[in-house]
C-alpha cells in the first residue's frame, strides 16, 4: 500500500469512518422522514380539497391552500435527500483534499470564467462552478472545477415570447502552468463526430482589438486572424488528429506545431482519457493550459443509501478528486522530442 492510501486509510479509521457512521443513521432518519411529509402532506392536501368540493364553496382559497400543501410536500420530499447528499459529499472532500496537496472550495465566488474565452466558453447567461480543487503540483499551479454554463435567448414578445435555454458546455474545467509556455495562442477541440451537441466546437464572441467603431470588414479580419476561426491545421499524427483539432491562426501555425511535440501529443491523448474518453478541449493562452471536459463525473461518493461508511467509496472520491494532480503531473512532465 503506498503512503498516500496509507495516509487515506489512517484519516478514514480516524475521522471519516465514524463521521460516515452517524450519516447512516441521519441517512435512515431522514429517509423516513421523506416519506412522512410526503405522504402526510398529500393526505392533508387531499382532506382539504375534498372538504372544499364538499362543502360547496365558490371559494377558491381551499383549493389553493391544498395545491400549495402538495406541492411544498413534494419539495420538501426531492431536497432532503439532495441537501444531505451534497453536505457528505462537500464534507469528505474538503478531509481527502489536504491529503492530496490541495484545497477545496464547494461553491466558489471568485472564479472568472472568462479565462476560458479561448474555448468558446466566455459569455455566458449562467455560470454555475462547484468543487473547486486548488493547488501547486510539480511545481505548477492547478485548478479543476465542475461547471454547468448555459445561453438564455428569448424570442417573440408580449404573450407570444418564449425563452430557450441552451447547454454550452457541461463537465469539468481545469487550468494549470505552462511548464513550456509558446508564445502565441491556440486551441485543441473535439472533431465534430466526437462532439455531442456541437459542445466545445463553438466561438467566442468578443473579438480583441475590436474597438466600437469597428467597421464590419475590420472585425471580419480580427476574426480571420483568432484561434478561434482559424481552419483545422493537421499536425501529421494521425492517432492526434481524430482526437483533436488544431486552431492556430496562420502566423502561429508553426509555433503551435513546435509546442505540440510528440511528447506533449502522447500526454494530451492520455489525458483525454482521464475521463471516460469523452469530448476535451484544450487551449493554450498567455502561459496556461485550458482544460475542458464535458463529462458527467461530479465528484460523487456513491449512492445516498447505507452503508456509506465504506473504505472503498472514499478511496474512490479521492481516485476522481487526484486527477487534478494526474493531469498535471503528465503535462509537466519533461517531454519527449517529436
Amino acid at each position: 500500500m503506498s503512503a498516500a492510501s496509507d495516509r487515506l486509510r489512517s484519516l478514514y479509521d480516524s475521522s471519516l469512518g465514524p463521521y460516515l457512521a452517524a450519516q447512516d443513521a441521519q441517512v435512515l432518519a431522514t429517509r423516513r422522514n421523506r416519506w412522512i411529509i410526503l405522504f402526510g402532506g398529500l393526505a392533508l392536501a387531499g382532506g382539504i380539497l375534498t372538504w372544499a368540493v364538499r362543502s360547496g364553496s365558490q371559494s377558491e382559497f381551499r383549493p389553493a391552500i391544498a395545491f400549495g400543501l402538495a406541492v411544498v410536500s413534494i419539495g420538501l420530499f426531492l431536497l432532503m435527500k439532495d441537501g444531505l447528499a451534497h453536505a457528505i459529499r462537500d464534507h469528505v472532500m474538503a478531509q481527502v483534499a489536504p491529503l492530496l496537496g490541495l484545497r477545496f472550495e464547494a461553491h466558489p465566488k471568485d472564479l472568472d470564467a472568462e479565462r476560458f474565452e479561448l474555448l468558446g466558453l466566455a459569455h455566458c447567461s449562467s455560470v454555475i462552478i462547484n468543487d473547486r480543487l486548488m493547488g501547486e503540483i510539480g511545481g505548477l499551479t492547478a485548478e479543476m472545477m465542475t461547471a454547468k454554463l448555459t445561453n438564455t435567448s428569448t424570442s417573440g414578445a408580449g404573450s407570444d415570447a418564449r425563452t430557450h435555454t441552451t447547454v454550452r458546455f457541461s463537465g469539468v474545467l481545469m487550468r494549470l502552468d505552462d511548464p513550456a509556455p509558446p508564445a502565441v495562442r491556440f486551441r485543441l477541440i473535439p472533431p465534430a463526430a466526437l462532439s455531442r451537441d456541437g459542445m466545445l466546437r463553438g466561438g467566442t464572441i468578443t473579438v480583441h482589438g475590436a474597438g466600437p467603431q469597428a467597421s464590419r470588414a475590420e472585425v471580419l479580419a480580427l476574426l480571420a486572424a483568432t484561434p478561434e476561426e482559424a481552419p483545422t491545421t493537421a499536425t501529421g499524427d494521425a492517432a492526434f488528429d481524430a482526437r483533436f483539432e488544431l486552431h492556430a491562426s496562420a502566423p502561429d501555425v508553426a509555433a503551435a506545431l513546435a509546442r505540440l511535440d510528440g511528447g506533449t501529443r502522447a500526454a494530451l491523448l492520455d489525458v483525454a482519457e482521464m475521463f471516460g474518453g469523452g469530448p476535451v478541449s484544450v487551449g493554450f493562452d498567455a502561459g496556461g493550459i485550458l482544460l475542458a471536459f464535458v463529462t458527467k463525473q461530479r465528484f460523487e461518493i456513491g449512492p445516498l443509501r447505507p452503508p456509506m461508511a465504506q473504505f472503498e467509496r472514499v478511496q474512490h472520491l479521492a481516485e476522481q478528486m487526484g486527477i487534478l494532480s494526474n493531469v498535471a503531473g503528465r503535462l509537466g512532465a519533461k517531454r519527449v522530442p517529436g
